[in-house]
Order: structure tokens, then C-alpha cells, then sequence
């Protein structure tokens, strides 16, 4: 009977233990740490505290603190770590169709040539997002290339920016230098557009190269649905021909990035034209001539462009653009944090303070506040307002490009110069080809 008894009390206190132990389990309290993120890209250190029924209460191993978390801000590995059943797909008939009724065209790929309803002598290809489908409206880009747009082989550069973002790109065929009517080339694909894709009336812009550019400026200019210009190898000059050059007359509120070769023929004429916009605008030279900018420096154009009109836009009813533009664009800040934490810190300060998810912006500040102790982040600074100072003094004022195309050993000098001060920092290439000639 006493080993009987003794029997008993064991199991008893071995049943205890166990309920206590999974009780602890059950409450987080013994439970491994581990990686949490969220839909938005975001990573903590953290272990399960509590599971209510639409979101998770998470112990931060940095600093002890709580943490809510929605279930539908968690990623699909947290979900599946919690035992959460996926989320049913979506009804295709909530989500719309991915076909447009009498355009030739589907999502990820150049369409074919489309011919303007109104008037069939103009023409234009277009690109659908891979995300793309018919129950919301988009945003859009209206594409100008120097040569013309047969093909569409210019939208290539552009996809990059337009699958990551989430826009609609439209090229017109005949829009191209020396041409008298490719104002009204564009003008009508622009018109085409808005009537037979499903985009959003104060979220278009402009964007091309040399002539194209000075297009896209024309076209912002008269068209009061378009916020934004994203020009390449120009200044702000536009005409439809030599005697009628002249700057473009854009509304206050059209948001202008620029990208120019170092020894592009046009350096002079952007330099002044920005040296006119606002601070905020944002004049990026990448070391080339009078050439196309690489796709990821477009992708950048097309994001800040974006990101600048969605932040001082009185568009209503953009919650969700917000919300999707905050979440990729903070992803995309971590992608460049490790090489390009300069542009990582711009990212984090312009994010912290863009109202499109709490989340975002709260784990913006923190990165912000971060990156201000980088010193690579320091020494860029220094060098962005070197590249600024000489700028503004080699380039901005009227020059031929006859004389610009002549070295000036002086100016040479005092770029390479300066470039020895920002060791491997992109910005001393920039400085070094600066001081060259143009091209």
C-alpha cells in the first residue's frame, strides 16, 4: 500500500509539472526566440506571449517590451508558426479581371501597338503591371523617347519601377525630336489613356530622354492631371521648335526628379533649372554622357516622384496606395541599408514621416535615428553638398556646348581634388567625371 501510495503522489506531481509546463508554453513564457515579420518587411526578435483571435501579443528580446500585432500584418511563415489557417483566395470577381475590354494588353508584358480612338494617327504601347486587374485604378506614366517609340523597347527601363510600385506605362510611337506634332501625339495617347485604362486622375506623370524629356515637361505643363516629372539627359526647356525654347511653366505643385549623365551635352541647363525649383526636388547625376539612366536609378526617379505626390496630394480616397507605397518602399529601404545607407537614411526620414502605415513610420524613425551615428552616412552628406557647391559654380550659368565640350584642366583639377576627400563613395566618380568635358 505505501509503494502504491508513493506510486500515486509521483504521478500526480509528474501530471503537475507537465500542466504547468505547457501552461508556460501555452503563455509564451518558454518558448524559443525567434524571427518576426511583418507583411511590411519588418523584422523583431521576439517571442509569443498571448494569442487573441485576430492578432498576437509578442515579448521583444531587445528591450522586454509588448507588442500587438494584427494577424493580417504577419507574414505567411509567423502565420503558419501559430498554427493560423491561410487566408482563402481572394474571389476573382472582388478582384477584377486582368484584361481591359478593347486593349490589347495583359499584366507583365508589352502590349501591342494600340491606336488612339479619336484619332487613329497616333499610336502608343502600354505596360500592366504584374499585380494589375480591374477592380481599382492605377497610376500612370506617360513615356517620350528622343527617337520615337516604335517597338517599345523604352518601357523596358521603366518596368522595373512600375512592378515594384504598382503603375500603368503608356509610350507614344510618334513623339520624337524634329517633329512638329509630337505635342499632339502625346497629348492624345494621354487622352486614350484616361478614357480606356482604369487610372487615376491627379496620379499621372511624365517621364523620357533628351527630346522625350523636354516632352514630358510640355506635357506636365498642360495637363493639370499629371503631378510629376521625372526628366532624363534635359533641363526644364521645352519647344516645338528652335525659335520658341523657353522654360516650362509647371504648377507649384508638379514635383520634378532629374537624371543626368556627369558629361552629358545638357549638364549646364539642369543644373539652372534646379538651381529655380524647389529644395525638395532632387537633380541625381550618374557617371555617362547624353545616355538613358540605368533602371534602377529610374526606378529610384519614379519612386520619389511617386512618393512626394502621394504626400502632398489633395486625391482622396488613396488609403490603400499609401498603405502599399509605405510597405514597399520601407522593404526596399532595408534592401539598400547595407550599400547605400546615405539613401537608406533618406528613405527612413522621408518614410517616418509619410502617412501611409503606423507601423512603417514608427519603425522609420527608429532607423532614422539610427543611421544619424552611420558615419559613411555623414561622410555622404558632406559629399552631396560638395557635388552641390560645384555645381552651382561650374555649371550654372548659360554656356555653349561647343565650350562645354573643351577640358578646363582648372576645373579638372579642383575635382579630383575634392573627390580624394570621399574615399570609395560613388560620389567622388561623380566629382572626378564631373570635372571633365562634356560629351
Amino acid at each position: 500500500m505505501l509503494a502504491m501510495g508513493q506510486t500515486m503522489r509521483s504521478s500526480i506531481l509528474l501530471l503537475v509539472s507537465l500542466v504547468l509546463i505547457w501552461g508556460s508554453r501555452a503563455a509564451g513564457e518558454d518558448v524559443d526566440w525567434r524571427t518576426w515579420t511583418s507583411t511590411a518587411g519588418t523584422k523583431i526578435e521576439a517571442k509569443l506571449v498571448e494569442r487573441t483571435r485576430d492578432a498576437v501579443v509578442l515579448e521583444q528580446k531587445s528591450n522586454g517590451r509588448r507588442l500587438t500585432v494584427k494577424l493580417s500584418q504577419l507574414s505567411q511563415a509567423d502565420l503558419d508558426f501559430i498554427g493560423e489557417t491561410p487566408a482563402e483566395p481572394e474571389d476573382p470577381a472582388e478582384v477584377g479581371d486582368t484584361v481591359v475590354v478593347g486593349v490589347d494588353a495583359k499584366p507583365g508584358a508589352t502590349s501591342a501597338e494600340i491606336v488612339c480612338v479619336d484619332d487613329p494617327k497616333w499610336t502608343y504601347y502600354v505596360y500592366l503591371p504584374k499585380t494589375f486587374h480591374t477592380a481599382k485604378k492605377w497610376p500612370v506614366w506617360f513615356i517620350m523617347s528622343a527617337g520615337g517609340g516604335k517597338g517599345g523597347g523604352a518601357l523596358n527601363r521603366y518596368k522595373e519601377g512600375a512592378d515594384r510600385l504598382g503603375c500603368i506605362l503608356a509610350l507614344s510611337v510618334q513623339s520624337k525630336n524634329s517633329f512638329a506634332e509630337s505635342d499632339r501625339a502625346m497629348e492624345t495617347m494621354a487622352n486614350d489613356v484616361y478614357d480606356r485604362l482604369p487610372v487615376i486622375e491627379g496620379l499621372g506623370f511624365s517621364s523620357g530622354m533628351s527630346g522625350g524629356s523636354r516632352m514630358a515637361y510640355l506635357l506636365a505643363e498642360r495637363d493639370k492631371r499629371l503631378a510629376g516629372v521625372l526628366a532624363c539627359g534635359s533641363g526644364s526647356g521645352v519647344y516645338l521648335s528652335e525659335k520658341d525654347f523657353r522654360a516650362a511653366k509647371l504648377r507649384k505643385s508638379t514635383y520634378v526628379y532629374s537624371l543626368i549623365g556627369t558629361n552629358c551635352f545638357n549638364r549646364d541647363e539642369a543644373v539652372r533649372s534646379h538651381d529655380k525649383f524647389p529644395k525638395n526636388y532632387r537633380l541625381r547625376f550618374f557617371p555617362g554622357g547624353h545616355v538613358w539612366a540605368e533602371s534602377k536609378f529610374i526606378a529610384e526617379g519614379m519612386a520619389r516622384v511617386y512618393g512626394e505626390t502621394l504626400k502632398g496630394t489633395r486625391v482622396r480616397n488613396l488609403d490603400d496606395h499609401k498603405r502599399d507605397y509605405a510597405r514597399t518602399m520601407w522593404k526596399w529601404t532595408g534592401d539598400l541599408q547595407k550599400d547605400e545607407p546615405w539613401e537608406a537614411a533618406y528613405w527612413a526620414e522621408f518614410l517616418a514621416d509619410f502617412d501611409g502605415d503606423s507601423e512603417v513610420s514608427s519603425d522609420a524613425k527608429s532607423l532614422s535615428s539610427e543611421l544619424e551615428d552611420n558615419p559613411q552616412v555623414d561622410l555622404a552628406a558632406d559629399a552631396q553638398k560638395a557635388l552641390d557647391h560645384f555645381n552651382k559654380k561650374h555649371f550654372n550659368k548659360p554656356i555653349d556646348q561647343a565650350a562645354g565640350k573643351r577640358p578646363v584642366p582648372a576645373r579638372q583639377a579642383e575635382a579630383d581634388k575634392l573627390a580624394d576627400k570621399f574615399g570609395e563613395l560613388p560620389h567622388a566618380e561623380l566629382l572626378r567625371k564631373l570635372g571633365g568635358p562634356a560629351s
